[in-house]
């Protein structure tokens, strides 16, 4: 084959070309310490290098997460630890209270510890993190307790077990001077007071059967007494929202479901759409939107297929009847009527008492005043330890559950720490170069490309003279 000199320039050319483009190779591998610049160069390793790096961005997103998952059920449990310690409190005034005779100022004393630690408690359910309130499920911008006042109006459907009928006895004076009546009361007790909004009001047993209540004053005859209530009768209390049922019911309701009209809200009572089955109304009665807390599980995801709740809810925290509890002891204890020294004396001067006849009189209705008081308080006390006892137990188990997701979570950081650690080490293998190899490779193709220029200087030099 006759080989031309045009034929050994483009030769040495492209030999010099190829030596150039080995050094910008390894001169852009030693400068970027990657193996290749551009997909064309491996397609192999770029393909693998996406995925990697897919799966350490992914990892730092899981990280980020569990980053806030942790800082919200941080927040949750500060919030728990709170609430056990009022709860232990509200226990340790109502022990003190049961424990022995109060006097007036005692009473007032008490009454007020318990409104304040109540108050704390709602202040703890509006506990937020980032401006979110976290015991509202996924209605994050709505307080679980009011904190202004609202003119909203909602239908509410509360339900109760026969655990929640309380049964103990009732303090009630008709008169400003009158002997006290007691005797037995059955009574459950709405989250509200309920004063002219008797509307729609509907009491179902679990039976399935009706049970009719009459919008009552406190200050009616016979409104606590449960053993003068007709069976399939109650009496609500619209100024406490107590419905007191019948002796002859209350042994036998497994289950108690009420609906009710609520217009108007002060601010410390409970958010219904938190806290019920509700719907809201319009100013004619008609329902606007219905709410329910089923399936408000916040769930965040923190790896593949791996899901896990951060929330807690308010309504299993500080329940509505813990709140229902408090509210009507406070009002109890704020208004037990007791008659005065001369309120007694004026009435038995009138009846034709007189001198020490008249003292005596006087101190023995007020000895059996305080009497019969102190055993209404001593079981009502009673019943709120009780109370206490059980919602205690049942905010250990929530909070129990939401220590087992934050330890569950800090396993999910150990092992996306791991992993991250192993996606970055195989995506230096991939993508890394070796520095010495390539500064080596460096080396030789430099010297090879001097080599290919000095031959081609030689091959440039020669002339048709050369063959002549």
């Amino acid at each position: 084959m006759r080989v031309t000199n045009s034929m050994l320039s483009n030769t040495m050319l492209l030999n010099i070309n190829r030596n150039m483009g080995g050094i910008n190779r390894l001169y852009n591998q030693i400068s970027t310490a990657k193996k290749i610049q551009v997909p064309s160069d491996d397609p192999i390793t770029s393909a693998r290098a996406l995925k990697f790096r897919s799966n350490v961005s992914d990892n730092a997103q899981y990280q980020r997460n569990v980053s806030q998952g942790m800082a919200w059920m941080n927040v949750t449990e500060g919030a728990y630890n709170n609430v056990i310690d009022i709860i232990k409190s509200i226990k340790d005034r109502c022990l003190e209270a049961a424990n022995g005779t109060l006097e007036a100022a005692d009473r007032q004393a008490v009454a007020a510890q318990l409104a304040q630690l109540a108050k704390q408690l709602g202040t703890e359910m509006n506990v937020s993190y980032a401006g979110r309130y976290v015991f509202s499920g996924f209605r994050t911008n709505e307080p679980p307790m009011f904190d202004v006042q609202t003119d909203k109006s909602y239908r509410v459907t509360q339900d109760f077990g026969a655990y929640d009928i309380e049964r103990t006895r009732f303090y009630q004076k008709l008169s400003a001077d009158g002997v006290p009546e007691t005797g037995r009361t059955d009574m459950i007790k709405l989250a509200y007071s309920l004063p002219s909004q008797a509307q729609n009001l509907i009491l179902v047993d679990g039976a399935g059967n009706t049970i009719t209540a009459t919008p009552t004053s406190a200050s009616a005859p016979d409104a606590y007494d449960s053993e003068s209530l007709a069976s399939g009768s109650a009496n609500l209390i619209t100024e406490t929202g107590e419905i007191v049922l019948s002796s002859l019911d209350s042994p036998n309701i497994t289950s108690l479901s009420v609906t009710y009209d609520k217009t108007g809200f002060m601010p410390g009572e409970p958010n219904p759409i938190v806290y019920f089955k509700c719907s809201e109304l319009d100013s004619l009665g008609a329902v606007i939107k219905t709410y329910n807390m089923d399936g408000h599980d916040i769930m965040y995801e923190f790896s593949a297929n791996t899901d896990l709740k951060i929330n807690s809810l308010g309504y299993s925290t500080f329940t509505d009847k813990l709140y229902a509890e408090l509210r009507n002891l406070g009002l109890l204890m704020e208004n037990i009527p007791l008659s005065s020294q001369r309120q007694l004396q004026d009435k038995y001067r009138a009846l034709g008492y007189a001198g020490a006849e008249l003292e005596d009189a006087a101190n023995r209705q007020m000895a059996e005043e305080k009497a019969v008081l102190s055993t209404v308080l001593h079981d009502r006390f009673n019943n709120m330890l009780s109370v206490c006892d059980s919602h205690l137990a049942i905010i250990s188990r929530e909070h129990t559950d939401l220590g087992a997701r934050m330890n569950r979570l800090e396993l999910v950081l150990t092992r996306l720490e791991q992993d991250e650690s192993s996606y970055k080490e195989l995506m230096s293998d991939n993508e890394d170069v070796d520095m010495m190899e390539a500064i080596m490779l460096k080396s030789s193709a430099e010297a090879a490309y001097q080599a290919s220029l000095k031959a081609g200087a030689n091959i440039v030099q020669m002339t048709l003279s050369n063959f002549i």
